[in-house]
């Protein structure tokens, strides 16, 4: 299965699109924070690794911040509950991918939810040309 980076950024704001239409989701940190409610979605160092022959696995790890408009523990905890649910599965490719090693920390009043996708994939085939017509004899000696 072919899966690109796209794809998985893609697929993990659709997961959050889908259970917060209210909030605006964007990719770029600000100092700001803009007008919050408002999640910030960063993908980290993503890794891919070959396990054998053709097969790969790579990882997807993921930042997601999240503001509360109110700023309260309480609000920042139910989101990040809501966000253990949401973000458990994610769909890429009509596959479910479990989300993994999920973590929860508060940072200078901005939740940062953490979560790693951990995919195989494999590399497509090379195409080897077929070989042309062949001719063969061959002879019997003796009796």
């Amino acid at each position: 299965m072919q899966v690109t980076i796209n794809q998985v950024r893609h697929a993990v704001h659709s997961a959050l699109e889908a259970a917060f239409p209210a909030i605006p989701i964007t990719e770029e940190e600000n100092k700001q924070m803009l007008d919050p409610p408002r999640f910030v979605v960063r993908l980290l160092e993503q890794t891919h690794t070959q396990e054998l022959g053709r097969r790969y696995r790579r990882e997807y790890p993921f930042v997601v911040q999240y503001s509360s408009p109110g700023g309260s523990h309480d609000d920042m905890y139910n989101m990040a509950e809501q966000l253990m649910t949401v973000l458990n599965w994610i769909t890429v490719n009509d596959s479910r991918w479990p989300g993994q090693s999920m973590k929860v920390q508060m940072i200078e009043g901005v939740l940062q939810f953490s979560v790693t996708y951990r995919m195989l994939v494999w590399e497509q085939e090379p195409a080897v040309p077929a070989m042309r017509n062949m001719a063969q004899e061959g002879k019997i000696n003796g009796s």
